[in-house]
């Protein structure tokens, strides 16, 4: 008997038997449907497992989870978050496989083809990561909408997020698609859609496009058939347009790296500031990026030998997340090792950066995303001071309502434009630049480690990122001090700020009820007090404002509330991630401006570190407890 046979007579088997679980009907049909039908050839072998553990054929142990699998996996669709479509692999609607890409780019098609798209043109930029799975929906998705009838150039070596949205710009593409789950678990992998102004869609985009990938969805049968097995030999279809070897430089890297080398306000050259720099690429594709980056201004920095790509197992690391300080035991050994001052680490996509500093004792300490963003900031502010007042005086800077309000205070006394109640997302942030488009983008920022400058990126770049706190390192050495001494000068004049992220995970179908239901019960019965302090005011942005902007007035599941008593004040917000199975909670507290560093030292710190504690316990205790009573 054939493999294909063999096949055939597993599915049916496992077909006859699905009324035995007790699962939903609707569901029991679409695995039946996913067992039978070509579009999910590439998932069959796995999904058959599930199933019959499911069924308790490979014992009683397994069944309630593979259940819970199946029931999770069929519940879709994938929707489309801050970050696009990301999550495990595997089979079903709600898992990332060929059947979700090839849905994907026919939506995408679609889309493209509406008014409300805002472009006539039908080319595509096609990206993709050093995950294992990367490659192969890359070509999928390629060949897929040559299929649907756009031109497609496809960069065909690992590249970064923030690359495609600037090649997408520079090329005149109608779109462009990253294949990525940027630092999600090696399990999963993701795909990110740009519109023709380089950014993530939003609003109408947003919306035709989901609704189209819906529809396609809804009829697979439909879709273009696509062979897997040739493309991976090479046979690429015609319309799809290649872009390796050498043209990698001339197209793809050498102009985009020259456009974030122009983002930097230092010295020419930072050869001579005796600066050490280790850099990790977690494995990822940073090394494209900021590694030649940082080359063309003098740093030779020292590589993490043991966290090049890897196809995405992230063998070193339990999370490949630059916000987590565990992520850097590997740099650090070698950080150690050579007596660096900058430790610099990208996720594996390369469009966020974190970073571990040298201080004056010696010691490698984790700076977090929202005072990294005040150091590029505070950086940038003197450096364009001198070199360019003309950009800060019509210049922008753009945050969010969960980033430090540092950020703002510091550009607002430069008498800077700060536009500071954004949604989470850097989608939010290029809708806000493409509504003031002439202007110049000073600087833009979240408390996740993202961060731009620039007008022609419409997303975060860990690239320039990277150069900026080069530069600002190079110059506070240069000044004799470690960049905790600037934070502390910075404090000193503009008030101690301190802001923490509790990350309370619920999995599966259960776990996005449990997070529905604390955002319905903060809702349905407004809270008074947090830690001992009075909620003074409630914002609910998923209802409608008129802030004067398309962008700002965009609705999102997020509740904020700002708490006020015995003279201090706190910002708590409660928001469930668009992309990961979590409620965010956040806190963010001030202290008083004007003292000297050693009272922000002696005092302010202690007691707006010991509130931010208080609030965020209380606001995460209520969470859990509603949560934990579903």
């Amino acid at each position: 008997m054939s493999d294909q046979a063999e096949g055939q007579n597993s599915s049916q088997s496992l077909i006859e038997a699905l009324p035995d679980l007790a699962i939903d009907g609707g569901i029991r049909d679409a695995i039946a449907r996913w067992l039978t039908e070509p579009s999910y050839a590439d998932v069959r072998a796995q999904l058959e497992e599930t199933v019959a553990q499911a069924l308790g054929r490979a014992g009683e142990e397994a069944r309630g989870v593979a259940s819970a699998e199946l029931e999770d996996a069929f519940s879709g669709p994938l929707p489309i978050g801050t970050g696009g479509r990301r999550g495990p692999c595997g089979a079903g609607p709600n898992r990332v496989n060929a059947a979700l890409m090839r849905e994907t780019a026919r939506g995408l098609a679609v889309a493209m083809g509406d008014p409300a798209w805002g472009s006539d043109s039908r080319k595509v930029a096609v990206v993709y990561d050093t995950r294992e799975s990367s490659r192969r929906f890359a070509l999928v998705v390629a060949a897929a909408l040559q299929a649907e009838g756009l031109a497609v150039t496809l960069v065909d070596a690992p590249r970064p997020t923030p690359q495609l949205s600037y090649l997408a710009r520079v090329w005149g593409c109608g779109a462009g698609v990253v294949i990525s789950a940027s630092h999600n678990p090696p399990t999963d992998n993701g795909i990110k859609i740009y519109g023709p102004d380089g950014a993530q869609v939003l609003g109408q985009r947003d919306a035709k496009l989901m609704t189209a990938i819906v529809a396609a969805g809804e009829d697979p049968s439909a879709l273009p058939a696509i062979d897997l097995d040739a493309l991976l030999g090479g046979a690429l279809p015609e319309g799809v347009e290649r872009i390796a070897g050498d043209d990698l430089e001339t197209r793809a890297d050498g102009p985009y790296h020259g456009y974030v080398l122009a983002q930097g306000v230092g010295p020419a050259s930072l050869g001579d500031s005796g600066l050490k720099v280790v850099y990790s690429a977690f494995h990822g594709v940073g090394q494209s990026s900021v590694v030649p980056v940082l080359r063309a201004r003098g740093i030779e920095a020292i590589g993490v030998a043991s966290q090049l790509p890897d196809e995405g197992r992230f063998e070193t690391l339990r999370s490949a997340n630059p916000e987590q300080p565990k992520a850097f035991e590997e740099a650090l050994k070698v950080a150690r090792e050579h007596g660096a001052d900058l430790v610099l680490a990208t996720d594996p996509d390369a469009d966020r950066v974190g970073a571990m500093v040298r201080d004056a004792a010696g010691e490698y300490r984790f700076i977090d995303g929202n005072r990294l963003g005040v150091l590029m900031l505070d950086h940038l502010l003197g450096g364009l001071s001198k070199a360019s007042a003309a950009e800060l005086g019509d210049g922008r800077v753009l945050t969010t309502l969960v980033t430090s309000p540092l950020v703002a205070r510091l550009a607002r006394a430069s008498e800077v434009e700060a536009v500071d109640d954004l949604l989470v997302g850097f989608k939010h942030h290029a809708g806000a630049q493409a509504e003031a488009d002439a202007r110049p983008l000073v600087f833009a920022c979240e408390e996740s480690h993202g961060y731009l400058r620039g007008n022609e990126i419409r997303d975060k770049d860990g690239a320039i990122a990277a150069l900026l706190l080069t530069e600002c390192a190079a110059a506070d050495k240069a000044a004799g001090r470690t960049l905790f001494e600037h934070l502390a000068a910075i404090w000193a004049e503009h008030g101690y700020h301190k802001e923490k992220t509790a990350n309370l995970y619920a999995h599966g179908m259960a776990g996005r009820r449990a997070i529905a239901a604390v955002m319905d019960r903060l809702r349905a019965e407004p809270p008074t007090a947090f830690a001992g302090l009075e909620v003074r005011s409630a914002v609910d942005r998923s209802a409608p404002r008129d802030a004067g902007s398309t962008t700002r007035d965009l609705p999102g599941n997020v509740l904020v509330y700002e708490l006020e008593g015995e003279g201090r004040r706190c910002r708590l917000v409660f928001r469930p991630s668009g992309t990961e199975p979590k409620i965010k909670v956040y806190a963010l507290a001030a202290g008083r401006p004007g003292l000297d560093e050693a009272e922000v030292a002696a005092q302010e710190q202690t007691a707006v570190d010991a509130l931010i504690e208080s609030v965020l316990a209380d606001a995460a205790g209520f969470a859990e407890s509603v949560m934990a009573a579903l």
